[in-house]
């Protein structure tokens, strides 16, 4: 069913059903993410094989992601009723991730809920075939790694976190800058602390390097990969377009049409707080993590096929990988690395609804 001028209201009218919050869903979550991230460290660190300390280093890592999702609700101030509540579990929550709360506020609330899938301005934003063959050698081998999956918590690690998300850049406002600058002295003092705490208990000596490496630096890589691939998934998809400017999105398509519903099993649903159902995110960003699966069936009922919807298996990874290389911004189709068209079916014509 096309998406047409007289869904705005209804989307609206579902959208504000569902932004009213319960805060012992958000305090639950909270108690059992912290739980499961500080005993699995523990555990990464405590673990004499290796076959024990990789997995407690992996669940760490997941936790991570786990921790970082509730923060990303309190950077929208959707996870819970307090305003000033929300600003402070927000950086408390990014902690672990390392992610500083005010650039995080600039770069995803600001820049991308408000220009979304706009070249430069998002994760994964694609390179143009022109842009792509102006690169270097060893540049076009960086885009193609980024591109896969082996490359996904690298892209993330290079060209999100460090670049955008950690430490306050000179391109900053005079007004961001003092805020961001003290949120990057909350950031670094978490893995000082660890460290410490680590030396205290430890002594020093042979064992506190491989704490750290399976306490703290294996977790952070492995949310790094699940982030990239997070950030790859939601916005990447042959039916999903890009543009290279705000002015020539507006009134192109909807939010919900910007991303893609990707279906994982339940289980993964409650593991991730429902992350991936990002349309429902995007159509409202106040609708708390805990009933944004329930808006999503709504929007999904009512949108029907003018929405990108896709079922998570490691072959539909692989398919993107292979299918969403480069972008022909011109004629608004994906492409190969050697500038093949990899899907002819043309976008529906659809019309804004949701913002």
């Amino acid at each position: 069913m096309a998406t047409t001028d007289c869904h705005y209201e209804a989307v609206h009218q579902i959208a504000a059903s569902f932004v009213a919050r319960d805060d012992r869903f958000s305090v639950l979550a909270l108690i059992i993410d912290w739980t499961i991230y500080l005993g699995a460290v523990v555990s990464a660190i405590v673990a004499d094989e290796i076959w024990l300390k990789l997995p407690a280093a992996v669940i760490a890592g997941t936790a991570i992601s786990m921790l970082f999702i509730l923060g990303h609700d309190a950077a929208h101030k959707s996870l819970v009723s307090s305003q000033a509540a929300n600003a402070i579990l927000g950086r408390i929550l990014f902690l672990p991730c390392l992610h500083n709360y005010s650039l995080w506020v600039i770069q995803h609330n600001r820049l991308h809920h408000q220009a979304t899938n706009i070249r430069n301005l998002n994760s994964y934003s694609p390179r143009s075939p022109e842009e792509f063959q102006d690169m270097p050698p060893w540049r076009q081998w960086r885009e193609r790694l980024y591109r896969s999956f082996a490359g996904f918590g690298l892209y993330y690690l290079i060209e999100r976190w460090w670049k955008d998300k950690f430490f306050p850049r000179k391109h900053l406002s005079r007004k961001s800058r003092s805020s961001a600058w003290l949120d990057f002295v909350v950031v670094i003092s978490w893995p000082v602390c660890f460290a410490v705490a680590l030396y205290a208990i430890l002594g020093g000596g042979d064992a506190f390097a491989p704490a750290m490496l399976w306490g703290f630096v294996v977790p952070f890589l492995v949310w790094n990969q699940l982030m990239g691939l997070t950030a790859f998934l939601q916005h990447t998809n042959p039916k999903v377009p890009w543009f290279r400017s705000l002015e020539e999105s507006r009134g192109n398509k909807t939010q919900a049409e910007l991303t893609v519903l990707v279906q994982y099993p339940s289980w993964y649903d409650v593991l991730s707080h429902n992350i991936m159902q990002h349309q429902a995110h995007h159509i409202n960003a106040r609708i708390p993590w805990y009933k944004l699966k329930a808006a999503q069936h709504k929007f999904t009922e009512l949108l029907g096929d003018s929405v990108a919807t896709e079922r998570m298996s490691l072959r539909y990874v692989l398919r993107l990988t292979r299918m969403c290389q480069l972008y022909d911004y011109e004629r608004n189709r994906w492409l190969s690395f050697a500038g093949q068209p990899t899907y002819e079916e043309k976008p529906l014509p659809l019309t804004a609804v949701a913002s």
